[in-house]
């Protein structure tokens, strides 16, 4: 109900718009609101801050009721009221009872509990599940309040214009056809003998048209002959030359035009995907650069562009330059008969071409705006796809897709139907010159003023000139897509990124033998609602070797913090000093080099374990033994050597061979195999188990003991209770900072939020 439109408020492309907590309560209602029998939790709190973990475990508990639920849970604080626990190990079941009765055998799951406990002194804690729960939801306000979304809504009133035109194609100017084709032949100076060949082939198969109209004239002419054998010989054997003549000027112009025309796609494809990665996050948070319709621009803009460049625009200098030919051939042999022809029955056919090829451009703007949105759920349902079938709402995706469908289909119609009329007065102005042609020459012919050669060549020459123009204008389609993906693809590539390398800052990098960070004042807000602070006055230092903590409610500015620091965005106000530089003044990549950055959601690429590891790090520098050290270091190594290719075994798409837990500390032994001097973990251990949590945290706490920084944002506290300090965040301000016994001695925030998670409940009970 805080959101900008409620429940119309967009959550973006898989919930980008939404910071993780608040995804998994809206997937949670959306499995409640079902009424199921049977109810799977797959971790499905691991990315709640502890009071709204506490409200949602109420709400499931109330829905366990009557119905069979089924839980895996890491956060053992979300399972203690289960009527019935299995604690697992290695595939097999160990122990299985109430949370009373595993902790009094003192076993596995109690040895988990231990690893757990927050407070020191659990029995003098209040119980967290005999608070009220109006009680519990009002502090959850209070803790979310006027930054319910750590993402911007593209939908509010803010919407589209706060963007700025910058990143909006259809504001940008638009260079005209002819201007669109020079430019994207500078783009290879290399094929200029390629471009010079065609440019000659197309003058010497514009010559067929001319020379087709004399020599068809004389042949009709031989008609009144007594004996028009031998001349009829020679015409034909000119007949002959003369395909033999287009044989070889076509084969060339083709040859050359698929050379100019592959060239050319290749370089605008591998273009647009360069511009695409180096652009600002901003980019990606606007609706129209979806991954679906980014991936749909990148496939047909490019396919756009080669029939634009290539032999259609040969086909259409042939034609401009044998309507041409064919005038003057017309108006010098009988100007009589040119006149009419060319400045009578040429103009409505150009004309009502040019008003189809502009009818088409505006069509083809309105397609492409229609069908983006039917690729975005395409899109979403393929990358989604194990949701989709969990639901089983393929029939809802699929009848999304028809409607997203049938509205663009329905919006286009219109304009079909206009450009359709022009393009049958395009077919219908050929007959009429033909028509008139001979009419007017039949009068002249019948008076004496001009011979019937002269005729039969002023008319076939103004004919052909007819039909090269119609030649012409059928390549309007062709013309208005290659025309659109030209423009689009130079305004992606003028389109320069805030955050990117330059001159200037090409050789500004930290300093190597330290680093650290002096944030002052640092106020934040994404570009897309510039009116909606998420970070309000924050400022710290963070020394080197130092192990901090980011901990608060869902969207009160942790995961922002994270952001600025990897320079996503640079803050609205305020700096980040690292190293005595600013942060905004140093090379975005020589940084990049400096930090590594595990995410709550970390993305693998459809590659073996051992390139997955290795990206981001020059291979030669990488051994295997520092690759096993990374791995055992995630805690990962066990789980790698037991696949049965080992560092070779293929992660598939998006890591989908793997759980979240295993993806990521893959992802962690990526950060690691890196060295870096500053590691950011973004809810980096939300779905480890308690065991593989422990390792790594150990592995993470003796790494932070060096030189290294590492900062990270956790709802599960037990990961940062080691952390020399943490940081309490509420409504983008830091209202608590200290260790983790100093903030509990405050009694404020930080020991509400371990009392949220404490385990001493299920001891009472």
């Amino acid at each position: 109900m805080q959101l900008p439109n409620g429940y119309d408020t967009r959550v973006g492309e898989r919930g980008g718009l939404l910071s993780g907590g608040q995804k998994q309560r809206v997937a949670i209602a959306r499995s409640l609101i079902s009424d199921p029998r049977i109810l799977l939790l797959d971790e499905a709190t691991s990315a709640l801050d502890p009071t709204a973990e506490t409200v949602v475990q109420k709400a499931l508990d109330s829905a366990a009721q009557n119905r069979t639920t089924i839980v895996i849970a890491h956060k053992l604080s979300t399972v203690c009221n289960a009527d019935n626990i299995v604690v697992m190990s290695k595939g097999e079941l160990v122990e299985q009872g109430t949370h009373a009765e595993l902790l009094n055998r003192g076993g596995m799951y109690a040895k988990l509990v231990q690893v757990q406990s927050l407070l020191p002194v659990q029995n003098q804690l209040l119980n967290i599940r005999d608070t009220p729960l109006e009680e519990i939801e009002k502090q959850d306000v209070l803790a979310q309040t006027a930054v319910s979304l750590d993402r911007p809504d593209t939908a509010g009133p803010h919407g589209h214009g706060k963007v700025g035109k910058k990143e909006d194609s259809q504001s940008s100017r638009e260079v005209g056809l002819l201007r669109s084709c020079w430019k994207l032949a500078r783009l290879t100076p290399e094929l200029r003998r390629w471009y010079i060949l065609a440019g000659a082939t197309c003058v010497v198969g514009a010559a067929v048209n001319p020379g087709q109209a004399l020599l068809l004239a004389q042949l009709v002419q031989l008609m009144g002959n007594d004996d028009p054998t031998p001349k009829a010989n020679f015409l034909a054997l000119m007949f002959l030359v003369l395909s033999l003549g287009c044989l070889l000027c076509y084969y060339t112009l083709g040859w050359a035009m698929n050379v100019i025309a592959n060239t050319l796609s290749a370089r605008v494809r591998s273009g647009m995907m360069e511009c695409l990665l180096y652009q600002d996050l901003r980019f990606f948070d606007s609706p129209e650069n979806t991954v679906g319709s980014m991936t749909a621009k990148l496939d047909s803009h490019p396919q756009a562009v080669l029939e634009l460049m290539g032999i259609n625009i040969s086909f259409s200098v042939i034609s401009i330059v044998s309507v041409v030919a064919c005038c003057i051939l017309s108006l010098a042999t009988s100007w009589k008969v040119g006149v009419v022809g060319i400045f009578v029955g040429l103009p409505p056919l150009i004309l009502s071409g040019w008003l189809r090829l502009k009818l088409e451009k505006r069509l083809n703007t309105i397609i492409n705006t229609s069908f983006s949105q039917s690729a975005s759920i395409a899109s979403e349902a393929v990358l989604a796809i194990r949701t989709v079938s969990s639901l089983a709402i393929e029939e809802d995706f699929l009848q999304r897709y028809t409607t997203a469908l049938d509205s663009a289909i329905h919006v286009c119609t219109p304009h079909l139907f206009h450009v359709m009329i022009w393009f049958a007065l395009t077919q219908a102005v050929e007959q009429f010159v033909l028509a008139l042609g001979f009419w007017w020459g039949s009068k002249l012919v019948t008076a004496g003023e001009i011979s019937f050669y002269q005729f039969m060549v002023s008319f076939m020459a103004i004919f052909f000139s007819g039909t090269s123009a119609g030649t012409l204008l059928s390549f309007s389609g062709s013309f208005t897509k290659g025309h659109q993906a030209a423009n689009y693809f130079f305004w992606l590539s003028e389109l320069q990124p805030v955050i990117t390398e330059t001159n200037d800052n090409r050789s500004i990098a930290p300093m190597e033998s330290c680093m650290a960070y002096e944030l002052n004042d640092l106020q934040f807000s994404y570009p897309l609602v510039p009116d909606s602070q998420v970070l309000k006055g924050v400022s710290m230092t963070i020394r080197r070797g130092e192990f901090v903590a980011f901990v608060g409610a869902s969207g009160c500015g942790k995961s922002t913090m994270i952001a600025l620091l990897e320079r996503f965005y640079d803050p609205t106000s305020g700096s980040i000093i690292v190293d005595s530089q600013p942060l905004q003044t140093m090379s975005p990549s020589s940084y990049r080099r400096n930090v590594s950055l595990v995410q709550q959601e970390p993305s693998l690429f459809p590659g073996s374990v051992r390139e997955n590891i290795m990206h981001g790090v020059d291979a030669a520098d990488i051994s295997a033994t520092e690759i096993e050290e990374a791995c055992r270091a995630a805690n990962v190594w066990e789980f790698v050597s037991s696949l049965p290719e080992g560092l070779e075994t293929l992660c598939g798409i998006g890591g989908s061979q793997f759980s979240g837990g295993q993806r990521q500390r893959i992802a962690i032994a990526r950060a690691l195999v890196r060295q870096p001097k500053v590691l950011l973990l973004d809810e980096a251990t939300s779905a480890l188990d308690t065991e593989s949590e422990r390792a790594v945290q150990a592995a993470l706490i003796e790494a932070a003991c060096g030189d290294r920084i590492t900062i990270a944002v956790a709802h599960r506290l037990s990961t940062v209770r080691e952390a020399h300090r943490i940081f309490v965040f509420s409504d983008g301000h830091i209202v608590e900072a200290g260790t983790h016994e100093e903030l509990l001695k405050k009694n404020g925030m930080y020991f509400k939020m371990c009392q949220a998670q404490s385990l001493d409940r299920g001891i009472s009970t």
